[in-house]
């Protein structure tokens, strides 16, 4: 059962009470949206690029190694379920709505488009005017020929976004943030888009990998927007340790009433190929002068920020590592299939892990299948994580 918080000054957890103030960043946990700029996408997308598509899944898992389809389905266990369009069915209000709400954490995928305009005539949009159809779910236009970067989940499929720009994400966070000075920490999860398999499709969007020009944008757009003072970087938490890692473990995270007001931007490396973040890493190996902290795995220098996100099967895994100081992301549930079938395992299991930042799609109730499923925010933003939350 998720433990309510009985007043200001106290968070409660385990059947503790620890004074908020001698809280650390890594001894709460909070309650985030998945994909959380994401819009509907036109059921008429779906019945154009299914048929597209469905030999380039069926292609890509049959070639896929065992190891990798094994790790795949663990992380995906619903995927292609039907087709595309299940997995997908999940709304969510812009962003500072979640926040107002107390959900801590948001996800954000970003889209290289150096020129501007990559993603504003869409494959399946362009099928559909040829075949005569029109009012097409909308977009924002102008913002999507504007250069920079985008935020949208799937190329060509799945690219209808509250904030399709990073920098328009960004002002709806300062927004916020102006408005509730004092805010609990809110953690930004990151996902760089190298590649898609929907690019395999003729005439669909090609995609541009993230490169140093990219990086060094998403850097200078979030210090210009939010500001340096409002964001936890690597260096606030590195201090004079040897590296990154040996400062988290060394539980070297700021205090949470250090953290309020302030926001701490974690990236998720797809497939864990921290080849592609070369251009982010090289030169500074525990992320020196970098906004953001990187996905990575016990013994290397810059890992301070670990991806688990099934419970189910690894929720040891992740308690252990939570005990040795390291910030975790883990999923209330995956590809809508908790939420199809009012399934709470994943949820609680996701909850007693001690993860810091959970993961949902439903976060709000009814939720869109009828049912109670449902992860709610914590009353003020977070609670005393129930792994390591006790009075340090």
């Amino acid at each position: 059962m998720i433990r309510s918080l009985t007043c200001a000054a106290l968070l409660c957890a385990a059947g503790t009470a620890v004074q908020a103030s001698e809280l650390r960043l890594n001894q709460i946990q909070v309650i985030g949206t998945h994909n959380s700029y994401s819009q509907p996408a036109d059921p008429r997308v779906f019945e154009v690029m299914d048929p597209l598509l469905k030999p380039v899944i069926d292609g890509m898992m049959k070639q896929m190694p065992e190891q990798m389809r094994k790790a795949f389905a663990d992380e995906h266990p619903h995927a292609f379920d039907g087709g595309l369009q299940p997995a997908l069915e999940y709304r969510f209000p812009t962003l500072d709505t979640q926040l107002r709400s107390g959900l801590r954490s948001i996800e954000l995928d970003l889209n290289v488009d150096h020129d501007g305009g990559r993603f504003s005539d869409p494959l399946p949009y362009r099928l559909l005017r040829a075949k005569g159809e029109d009012n097409l779910a909308p977009l924002h236009d102008a913002a999507l020929r504007e250069p920079g970067l985008k935020t949208l989940h799937m190329v060509d499929v799945d690219f209808r976004s509250s904030c399709p720009t990073f920098r328009m994400c960004l002002q709806q966070l300062r927004s916020w943030s102006d408005a509730n000075p004092g805010h609990s920490p809110v953690f930004v999860l990151l996902e760089p888009k190298f590649s898609s398999f929907t690019t395999r499709v003729a005439g669909a969007t090609p995609v541009q990998p993230f490169d140093a020009r990219a990086f060094a944008e998403m850097d200078a757009s979030i210090e210009r927007i939010l500001g340096r003072e409002r964001v936890i970087t690597p260096d606030d938490v590195r201090g004079n340790a040897p590296t990154l890692e040996a400062a988290a473990r060394a539980g070297q995270w700021p205090t949470l009433s250090a953290a309020r007001g302030r926001f701490v931007f974690l990236m998720i490396v797809p497939g864990l190929n921290l080849e592609t973040f070369a251009p982010y890493l090289q030169g500074h190996p525990n992320l020196e002068g970098r906004m953001a902290f990187v996905q990575g795995q016990p013994g290397m220098d810059h890992a301070a920020f670990v991806m688990i996100d099934n419970a189910l099967t690894r929720g040891s895994e992740i308690r252990r590592l939570v005990s040795e100081g390291y910030l975790v992301r883990s999923r209330a549930d995956i590809d809508t299939g908790e939420a199809r079938a009012n399934d709470t395992a994943r949820r609680e299991a996701a909850l007693a892990s001690g993860a810091q930042v959970i993961s949902t799609d439903y976060p709000f109730a009814p939720n869109i299948f009828g049912n109670d499923y449902v992860v709610r925010p914590f009353p003020q933003g977070l609670r005393a994580n129930p792994v390591n939350g006790g009075t340090p």
